[in-house]
């Protein structure tokens, strides 16, 4: 546990939320302004830049203010390329963060291969610039974040580890030796990456780094340039839940390019299903325990499944299913709905209103048949599909051993549960027609079936349908499971799912199931949390989606949340920072404006950054950056290289979009 100020953080504490200011820190009165409405939204740690030493003293003044108006919040002073500032910061704010990537070096996208006497003097260099500020914290008993950032790696670093997991982490490891060779303790990390793949991994290669040399240290989690609207909701959820759901992360920020208030909600709606877990009794949910959720990503291998539309698994893209609302019987309705999923959708951007052409649709339709009648009134929509040139496939999840025959050969998939009396002759009549058969496991509730029962079962039916499979010599199958614990939720049955299927070496497909509530952003929230979190552990092989939202919103968050799993790039991907003191532009405004002039390029990943604090480096997951360079004055990238230097910010947009035209890369809309 670490004190920040009158924070706890780590330990049994509640997972804490922070959040920054954006107003420049020589403003006083819009800083303290800012700072005292996050507070009152629910912030319980306020991090403000210092760039300089005329702006670390002015956090003396902020922080009187703030006193002075009843807020005693702790505040972080963010420091980078200047250890003077840090020093100063110290006197007056409760926790000072560090970057190791720039607090002692500058940098330069230098090749250069050091000897190990070479490197082992640049570690001396480092702790000598480094130690003054430690033994500062340590005496005035401030906490320390060592903020690694995976955009602004050091050269040396960057040359001996590449711009890799494995390098954030020895960039934070450096620092932390320096910090435990001078007692000093206070100290929070963290892994920051604009990609939830990279920032994921690496959390997890830092806990196991830290695990054999007694390290206990908190961890602070976050996306960094998540973006806004609901990919960058997602895309948070996505790289913190994933963390939180293996139990690591003690402290979260969300960075939205929206107001920093907007910030506040999320993390709180994000953090709420992980206290409720704490409180309940004690669960061992540590990601060493599953084999499934390895230190480095990688998907899960399997086997085809083969349909009459398309394959699941494999090298395959993870795919997109939902159910539909209408009855059966209601011909005209659920053909309408089944229009609606499969027509081209505009994708609509929350904040700017830009049209993506790219193609969102559901992949499956999935039905329940119960009895004859809901078989023929199926057999009845599927004519009427096809008359009206709606080509889909339909799955359909069957209830009775009578409609199996007559349901193998309708639809494209049947499904069944695990546990009927009938699953021998179920996997036969796949068998028998070719048919792909999708077998469910249900968790049924708590008080009709403990979780480690469950567990248990689920290993012995696993055994079973694999002797069946072998039987028939048949494998167009693959397997999902239902969870109806929602607090629980999914993670922990599909891990243990994968990892028994390695333990046997069975390579079947996963399909995740999840159910979604209509308006509800803690539903959405929790969803990608555990969706995303499985999906990069390299789980899942497609997505059905159950929800009561519109068939357009369901498509939307099923894509939205595999683009950020970086599993299926169908729209343009932004990278875009949350602002702070530093920009010297709004940063809102010119990402609205850019993404209403390029959201229609699918798969061009463009950055847009404040300030050039994580600039380049960050931008090296990303094909152009727009980067501020000083007042209303633009530097362009194509990749990590600066092609254009102090662009007029009304000139920049239309030289960006000349880069991507040059670079081959613009589609007329």
């Amino acid at each position: 546990m670490v004190m920040v100020g009158n924070v706890a953080v780590g330990g049994a504490n509640p997972i804490r939320i922070q959040s920054m200011t954006i107003s420049d820190t020589m403003n006083t009165d819009a800083t303290v302004a800012e700072a005292i409405e996050l507070a009152n939204a629910g912030c319980e740690i306020i991090r403000i830049t210092a760039p300089s030493i005329k702006e670390a003293e002015n956090l003396r003044n902020i922080k009187s203010a703030l006193l002075r108006r009843g807020v005693a919040n702790p505040l972080v002073a963010d420091i980078h390329f200047t250890p003077n500032a840090a020093m100063l910061a110290a006197e007056y704010v409760e926790k000072v963060r560090i970057n190791p990537g720039n607090y002692a070096d500058k940098k330069k996208f230098e090749t250069r291969d050091y000897s190990d006497a070479e490197y082992q003097d640049e570690l001396l260099r480092i702790e000598e610039k480094f130690t003054p500020l430690v033994l500062k914290c340590k005496k005035l008993r401030r906490a320390m974040r060592i903020g690694t950032n995976h955009g602004s790696l050091s050269d040396r670093v960057m040359n001996r580890y590449g711009d890799t997991a494995v390098g954030m982490v020895e960039s934070a490891m450096e620092f932390l030796h320096i910090c435990q060779k001078n007692d000093y303790h206070d100290i929070i990390l963290s892994m920051k990456s604009s990609n939830p793949l990279v920032a994921i991994e690496a959390y997890r290669l830092l806990a196991a780094r830290m695990d054999p040399l007694g390290m206990d240290y908190p961890f602070h989690l976050g996306v960094t340039e998540a973006g806004d609207g609901s990919e960058g909701r997602i895309k948070s959820a996505v790289g913190i839940g994933g963390l939180l759901e293996d139990g690591i992360g003690d402290t979260i920020r969300v960075s939205l390019t929206e107001n920093a208030i907007h910030e506040i909600p999320v993390a709180r709606q994000l953090v709420k299903r992980y206290d409720l877990l704490a409180d309940q009794p004690a669960q061992d949910r540590s990601f060493e325990e599953h084999k499934s959720t390895s230190l480095r990503y990688g998907r899960r291998q399997t086997i085809n499944c083969d349909m009459v539309y398309y394959k699941l698994g494999g090298d395959e893209l993870p795919r997109v299913e939902i159910s539909i609302a209408a009855k059966l019987h209601n011909i005209e309705a659920a053909k309408d709905e089944i229009a609606s999923a499969l027509a081209m959708q505009k994708n609509q951007s929350s904040t700017s209103g830009a049209l993506n052409a790219s193609i969102f649709k559901a992949e499956a339709i999935h039905v329940h048949l119960t009895d004859m009648n809901d078989l023929e009134n199926l057999k009845r929509l599927q004519k009427a599909c096809l008359h009206d040139g709606l080509f889909t496939p339909f799955t359909a999840h069957i209830n009775d051993p009578k409609l199996l025959s007559q349901a193998a050969d309708t639809c494209e998939r049947i499904v069944v549960d695990a546990d009927v009396l009938w699953l021998h002759a179920a996997i036969q009549t796949a068998c028998a027609s070719g048919t792909a058969i999708e077998i469910n496991f249900i968790e049924r509730e708590r008080l009709e079936k403990e979780p480690t029962v469950f567990l248990s079962e689920l290993k012995g039916t696993l055994f079973n349908i694999m002797t069946l499979c072998q039987e028939f010599d048949y494998w167009n199958i693959l397997l999902s499971l239902t969870a109806n614990d929602k607090l629980e939720g999914i993670v922990r049955y599909y891990r243990y799912l994968a990892d028994n299927l390695l333990l046997f070496k069975a390579n079947y497909p996963i399909l995740l199931r999840i159910s979604l509530n209509i308006d509800a952003e803690q539903d959405m929230l929790d969803s990608a949390a555990q969706l995303g979190s499985l999906l990069c552990d390299g789980i899942g092989d497609s997505l059905h989606i159950d929800s009561s939202l519109s068939n357009e919103a369901t498509i939307h968050f099923a894509y939205n949340l595999l683009q950020a799993a970086r599993l299926r790039i169908t729209k343009t991907e932004y990278i875009s920072c949350p602002s702070c003191g530093r920009t010297l532009f709004d940063l809102q405004t010119t990402t609205e404006r850019i993404k209403s002039k390029t959201s229609h390029l699918k798969g061009v990943k463009i950055a847009i950054m404040g300030c050039i604090v994580n600039g380049p480096g960050e931008m090296a997951d990303a094909d152009f950056g727009y980067v501020g360079s000083g007042l209303k004055t633009i530097d362009l990238f194509v990749g990590k290289e600066r092609v254009s230097r102090n662009v007029p910010e009304e000139q920049a947009d239309e030289r960006l979009i000349d880069l991507i035209k040059e670079r081959g890369m613009w589609v007329e809309v």
